[in-house]
């Protein structure tokens, strides 16, 4: 019992990580990858036949597959992240009236994502 709850519970959060990654490609500022790697680690613990379904998918399955082989951020992949949030985060700061902590919270976070993208290897 204690197993397949946690399974179903593997499962579940993998769905709802999967969609908010799938959401992440169409809406500013809400992240793609972490939710997708999520999506794929749980998928992992759960189930074989949806690990498998999210690395077959063509604008995905690449960039999960280099991260969990050797955790490898493609270069091409490093740039357009960067530059998208970047945007994002631009376009945010200069539409909005925002109190100066936030405006340091949002440039704090984003240089701590782009350390990390950019501190791991890169492929291509």
């Amino acid at each position: 019992m204690r197993t397949q709850l946690t399974q179903s519970i593997y499962i579940l959060t993998g769905l709802l990580a999967c969609i908010c990654g799938v959401v992440g490609i169409v809406l500013p500022l809400v992240p793609t990858t972490p939710f997708l790697l999520l999506s794929a680690f749980c998928f992992s613990k759960s189930s074989n036949t949806l690990h498998q379904w999210l690395l077959s998918q063509p604008a995905l399955g690449s960039v999960i597959n280099d991260w969990e082989e050797s955790g490898v951020i493609a270069h091409k992949t490093k740039v357009v992240a960067s530059a998208c949030m970047m945007a994002m985060i631009t376009v945010a700061l200069l539409v909005g009236e925002y109190t100066y902590w936030i405006i340091a919270l949002v440039v704090a976070i984003s240089l701590l994502v782009l350390v990390f993208i950019w501190s791991r290897p890169s492929r291509g």
